[in-house]
């Protein structure tokens, strides 16, 4: 009889009581929102790069169909011809400001900023 009171009591206080149940789901649920916060920050970072890059890439194609034609192009397919290939999602659009200079401009959703251009008197992104 002494075994079975014993195991009765060992069997019975083996489990996890309610409150240390909330609390590892408490746990778990502010690790979640941790994670995904610096998840979503990773992701507007790569939309961000990924805009960059096609600005790059693009005034790489300027450059090359200037090369080429003696003119800049108006168009994205004009550049679309010598090479260049655009991310999915990302709009780019040309804008001639004077027959020797032009400015480019990306832009996509959800990224840290609308939009990016460059400037071909600076060479820079911004």
């Amino acid at each position: 009889m002494v075994g079975v009171e014993k195991l009765k009591r060992i069997s019975s206080n083996s489990g996890m009581t309610l409150l240390e149940l909330l609390v590892v789901i408490a746990v778990i649920g502010i690790l979640a929102a941790i994670s995904m916060q610096e998840f979503n920050n990773h992701r507007r970072r790569a939309i961000d790069s990924s805009m960059r890059s096609d600005l790059r890439n693009a005034a790489m194609a300027m450059e090359s169909y200037y090369a080429e034609n003696l003119e800049y192009p108006s168009s994205l397919t004009s550049i679309l011809l010598v090479g260049f290939r655009n991310t999915a999602s990302v709009t780019l659009t040309i804008s001639l400001t004077s027959p020797s200079t032009y400015t480019l401009t990306a832009a996509r959703a959800a990224g840290t900023q609308a939009s990016f251009s460059f400037d071909s008197v600076t060479g820079l992104v911004n």
